[in-house]
């Protein structure tokens, strides 16, 4: 044989030996050490998933963080029992069931259905499932039927306990979110690694603290319990379903929020007692701004949002045409640059003549002084006012109160996030649109009274009580005031802040005298039958022109605090889309919580 073809053999030799020597290599790295090491964006090994990737089975618990009050109560998370149906060796037949008519009668009865309907939802695939009966949710057993279930013998359905996450009842809770069902994810390891599919579907957090804290709520895993199966998927009737959890003494992770759950239910009792079908209701700590309540109208259902339907978007962030509860900016903006002295009198004839601005009262309220236009809610006083001061100061005076920005608490680099954040997609609120000018004189005047282009957020207006409360000083409204670990001990403190702003902030002489002002609009102003409230309370009332699909409407406003002597809450309610010529429900509301608080609500006793 030829030298050369012989070496070229020797080498081609030499070179598949090296290759088969790297598999061999590689697959031993693989079997003995990268095994058991956890892959990356799980929290599994490779065993454990190929060990899953032949399982099938139900979820107990999704492994997510809780969500608890201020005070410990569960918002979230609550251990039911459930019912799973367990297939047979072989699809399940008539004969099969006839034969087992007994004890198949026996659990129809209990589930309070028939033999017929629960066949069908027993065959549906040949895994373990939960009896649903025909329903989105597993069905909660009472305790009798678990009894009488677990008496049963060989039926194939065991009971175990689960974790719900929502109560099942609509709510106005929408700041706390929902779970929305990814697709399976394909989770890339390593660069020698295949992609991994994850075997069981997990839901994140689609909207709320459910969102914004996704990634500290995501837990270790779920736990879940399974059966084995064969390569084709048919069940091995020689294992036994076992339950495979999660061993961390720090997971998952508690929420503690800033919210009352009583007052929060309470609260939401009366909103719907009231009928209003649109609007926000805001309830802020008047010491720190802490959330104890915040209401969205129209209410939801966690587990059941539809993403073409607004209802459970979070209103009590999302800005609103404010109407009169905006003529605090321009008062503070009129009180800081002296724009108008405190006897200077105006002139209120209904009519003012221009950019057809006329006052709410129809014939007019006569002479008034500044103070006397607040308390009535005058517009012609205010279009006055409005032209002795610039739109870049009512800008300022706006966002020195913390309007026109995000004023939601939030932290840097916490958590393993960039921006930790309590309010999902809170909107900054505006003044006005880039595109008007500052002489444009007659989008001043509509500013000035909460018209035009103007958006305030409910929160926002909550808010501003607190601030004229703390001398002008904005405060970071909070929704979390700690995360903790499973055992107790303490994750993350999100300690109370203030929310400045760059241009500074109003003066606490000016706080005071809108303070007092506000108590005017009660005692003598818009607000008069609030004088009838169980508390001395004080604020401004609103009422905002708005369009909708081609309809006039109005937006109706009440902010304000209570009680005034020494105030616990400053409170915001706005209902939205309303009539013209309807009666004012925002304050009727107003006083409903007022009243509710002053009774000794669990909150106002604490």
């Amino acid at each position: 044989m030829n030298v050369h073809l012989k070496r070229r053999i020797f080498v081609a030799c030499l070179l598949l030996t090296g290759v088969f020597a790297i598999l061999l290599f590689r697959l031993a790295w693989i079997q003995i050490i990268q095994v058991n090491q956890v892959i990356p964006g799980t929290t599994r090994s490779l065993r454990e998933m190929s060990v899953l990737q032949r399982e099938r089975g139900v979820m107990l618990d999704s492994g997510r963080g809780q969500f608890t009050d201020y005070r410990g109560k569960p918002l979230t998370g609550k251990m039911e029992w459930v019912l799973v149906l367990f297939p047979h060796q072989h699809a399940i037949s008539s004969a099969t069931i006839h034969r087992a008519d007994s004890q198949l009668n026996q659990l129809a009865a209990i589930l309070h259905t028939d033999v017929v309907k629960l066949q069908q939802e027993w065959e549906q695939d040949h895994t373990p499932r939960l009896w649903t009966a025909g329903n989105q949710q597993p069905v909660v057993l009472s305790d009798p039927q678990v009894a009488q279930i677990r008496q049963l013998e060989d039926v194939r359905a065991y009971v175990y306990p689960m974790m719900s996450r929502y109560d099942q009842r609509y709510t106005g809770m929408q700041w706390l979110g929902y779970l929305a069902e990814q697709p399976n994810r394909l989770v890339s390891s390593t660069a020698h690694i295949n992609e991994v599919k994850q075997p069981f579907a997990m839901k994140s957090g689609a909207a709320g603290l459910e969102r914004t804290l996704e990634p500290l709520m995501m837990g270790l895993g779920p736990t879940l319990l399974t059966r084995m199966v064969t390569g084709s998927g048919e069940i091995i009737p020689e294992m036994q379903p076992r339950v495979i959890a999660p061993t961390n003494s720090h997971y998952p992770l508690q929420v503690e929020t800033t919210v009352d759950i009583d007052l929060q239910q309470g609260l939401e009792n009366i909103a719907k007692q009231s009928g209003i079908r649109e609007g926000a209701v805001v309830v802020l700590d008047a010491a720190t701004a802490d959330v104890r309540a915040m209401i969205s109208m129209p209410m939801y259902t966690p587990q059941h949002v539809e993403p073409t339907e607004s209802s459970w978007v979070n209103r009590a962030i999302q800005g609103a045409v404010p109407g009169s509860i905006f003529k605090i900016v321009t008062a503070a903006a009129a009180l800081e640059s002296h724009a108008v002295s405190p006897r200077e009198t105006f002139l209120c004839n209904g009519e003012w003549g221009k950019y057809g601005l006329s006052c709410w009262k129809e014939h007019g309220h006569g002479t008034l002084h500044l103070e006397e236009g607040f308390a009535q809610s005058c517009n012609i006083v205010f279009a006055e006012t409005a032209r002795r001061l610039s739109m870049e100061q009512l800008e300022r005076t706006a966002n020195a109160l913390g309007l026109s920005r995000t004023i939601g608490w939030e932290g840097k680099h916490m958590g393993g996030m960039s921006i930790l954040r309590h309010f999902d997609h809170e909107q900054a609120g505006r003044v006005r649109t880039t595109v008007v000018s500052s002489q444009d004189e007659g989008a001043k005047v509509q500013t000035s009274i909460g018209q035009r282009d103007t958006l305030v957020t409910p929160l926002q207006a909550a808010n501003l009580m607190v601030t004229l409360l703390h001398d002008g000083k904005v405060s970071a409204p909070r929704l979390v005031q700690r995360i903790r670990y499973a055992d107790g001990d303490t994750m993350l403190e999100m300690p109370l802040h203030d929310s400045p702003s760059p241009v500074g902030q109003i003066s606490p002489a000016t706080a005071h005298q809108l303070l007092k002002w506000m108590r005017g609009v009660v005692t003598d102003g818009t607000g008069k039958t609030l004088q009838q409230a169980k508390w001395h309370v004080a604020g401004k009332s609103g009422t905002a022109q708005v369009e909708q699909q081609g309809r006039k409407l109005n937006h109706q406003w009440f902010i304000g605090y209570g009680p005034v002597e020494n105030p616990k809450y400053a409170v915001a309610v706005l209902v939205q889309h309303v009539a013209p010529g309807s009666s004012h429900q925002a304050t009727a509301l107003f006083r409903s919580i007022m009243d509710y608080l002053a009774e000794g609500s669990p909150s106002s006793a604490g």
